[in-house]
């Protein structure tokens, strides 16, 4: 299965104002002021996040894999476009 790794710069671009709703609350709704501090304590938790090609997004440390989200629709796309941006 395909995926693409994303560093912190990458996820930030690719998770802009946590379209994927990641640090979402138990009611769904992410507060914008905080993002970047949501950002900054993902990162400290793991080395990368991976998006796979059926949308699923991982956390990623030590060769182990933590599911963030298990269908975050375009997810995929959207990473191989800020790829793009990157290089």
């Amino acid at each position: 299965m395909r995926e693409i790794q994303l560093n912190k710069k990458q996820f930030s671009v690719f998770n802009d104002y946590d379209q994927f709703q990641i640090f979402a609350d138990d009611d769904g709704f992410s507060d914008f002021d905080t993002v970047e501090s949501d950002t900054d304590k993902l990162f400290e938790r793991f080395d990368l996040v991976v998006v796979n090609e059926k949308d699923a997004i991982f956390g990623f440390k030590n060769g182990k894999r933590e599911l963030l989200i298990s269908d975050a629709t375009e997810a995929y796309s959207i990473a191989l476009e800020v790829i793009a941006e990157f290089y």
